[in-house]
């Protein structure tokens, strides 16, 4: 074995190690992230994974970020060698080290293409935290695997000997053969030429006025040019031409394997998304039914047996985005701090104009409302926290509503006007599965006191 051989094994061997030295430092890191924009070579990368995976998942030599294969390379030429037979030590030497460097190599590759195209894909890339946890393991192994090549790389002057009888020969044979090749070599370049970018403004046509969700499928302006509307959006692939974001689209529809909720996107372009999206949006419905009649049974066999008789009863199920429930009579109320003063005792608080209750939001409410027209007995038992507020209406209407919905199916709940209330909120923390129901007894009724009283006190609550 050489000199120069022996400096390459040695370089390859440390690398190996570095690499899987520092591989093993992330191995307690986890890294995740979200990002836009049209990379064409990390879609192929992604796209391969399928293949890549598995080869470096069940290839040995693969492992521990390539070193058994530098040193089974290694070991094959050095015995090779030894025995008289450097030939065979070559070949058997490349034969474990050419996957690693395509193994490795590819991820670094696509990176360095996808930058050279645009520095912005940097971010699909993951940004630099991505490169240092995903890409800069493998650029270690891919160089770790240069390294074998070049130690076992034939020396120049029996590469020159192997090569000259071609290159005594007259170039002239080879010349039409190299020009072809050459504008072969130059037609992908021809095709990236920018093409028409629509600029036309996307108009959202609705045909039965409903709004669906995030991932609701239009049931107007379905097709390319809606995807391409969609795609736009918030000013993502703003210089990717028609052509080529149609392309990704279609493209992206091929590859769709059902139960890729990411893929929803591409639903205008694509009928077997669109398909896949309608019925889960079917079941999704059809669970929220179910769940909603369930909680509505739930909330009719928990009532309320009031001590005195009230002058009016009001049951509601109510859902809530945030867990507040509020009443809001003046547009000067939108900007004082009553929030903060109703996360102090963790029920309910008041200003004039403003009553907020807080609740539990991953829980339905069974609201149950009474109006007195006199102060009722306080009740404790069987609850978990009861506070009791003092409450100026100045417009003499009391709405509860989730002020996320901006609407309420109860009615007005100042009985007597505008004047002066006092309110008592009951709760009880949910005994079932989030998406259940939690109960939630509220007394109102004439007073003039505006102290704040917490007869029960917050307990075994995680609100």
């Amino acid at each position: 074995m050489s000199r120069r051989s022996r400096w390459w094994w040695a370089a390859a061997l440390a690398v190996s190690s570095a690499g899987l030295a520092y591989s093993l430092t992330l191995a307690r890191h986890g890294f995740a992230w979200f990002s836009f924009g049209y990379c064409p070579v990390r879609d192929l990368y992604d796209s391969a994974t399928d293949v890549w995976w598995p080869a470096r998942a069940y290839f040995p030599l693969a492992w521990y970020s390539g070193l058994p294969g530098i040193v089974v390379a290694f070991a094959a030429h050095w015995a090779a060698t030894r025995a008289g037979r450097p030939r065979a030590g070559r070949v058997l030497a490349r034969v474990a080290a050419a996957p690693l460097l395509v193994l490795f190599g590819l991820a670094p590759l696509a990176f360095a293409l996808d930058l050279a195209r645009d520095t912005g894909c940097l971010d699909t890339w993951g940004g630099a935290l991505g490169v240092r946890l995903m890409l800069l393991p493998d650029a270690v192994a891919a160089v770790a695997a240069l390294c074998a090549l070049a130690a076992v790389r034939m020396p120049r002057h029996r590469l020159r000997r192997a090569l000259r009888p071609a290159l005594l020969r007259r170039p002239r044979r080879s010349a039409p053969a190299l020009a072809v090749l050459a504008l072969l070599a130059l037609l992908p370049v021809a095709d990236l030429a920018v093409g028409e970018i629509t600029s036309r403004p996307c108009e959202a046509r609705s045909v039965d006025g409903r709004s669906g969700g995030a991932h609701a499928v239009p049931s107007y302006g379905a097709g390319e040019r809606r995807f391409l509307c969609d795609a736009r959006e918030s000013g993502r692939f703003a210089d990717i031409s028609d052509r080529d974001l149609l392309a990704y689209g279609h493209a992206a529809c091929d590859a769709y394997r059902p139960g890729d909720d990411d893929a929803y996107v591409f639903a205008a372009v694509c009928p077997p998304i669109a398909v896949d999206l309608r019925k889960k949006q079917a079941a999704d419905e059809a669970a929220y039914r179910q769940q909603e009649a369930v909680n509505q049974r739930a909330c009719d066999s928990a009532t309320h047996r009031p001590r005195v008789r009230p002058l009016r009863v009001v049951r509601a199920l109510m859902g809530t985005d945030y867990g507040v429930i509020e009443s809001l009579e003046t547009e000067a109320a939108l900007d004082d701090d009553l929030l903060t003063r109703a996360e102090a005792n963790g029920l309910v608080a008041a200003l004039p104009g403003h009553l907020i209750v807080i609740t539990h939001s991953d829980f339905d409410n069974c609201l149950t409302v009474e109006l007195y027209r006199r102060r009722p007995p306080v009740e404790v038992s069987g609850w978990d926290h009861v506070v009791e507020v003092g409450y100026r209406s100045p417009t003499g209407r009391i709405e509860l509503m989730d002020p996320i919905q901006g609407e309420s199916d109860l009615p007005k709940l100042a009985f007597r006007g505008r004047g002066r209330y006092r309110i008592r909120v009951h709760y009880r923390v949910p005994a079932g599965e989030p998406g259940s129901t939690q109960d939630l007894l509220i007394m109102i009724f004439p007073g003039a006191d505006e102290r704040t009283i917490e007869y029960l006190p917050r307990r075994g609550s995680s609100r």
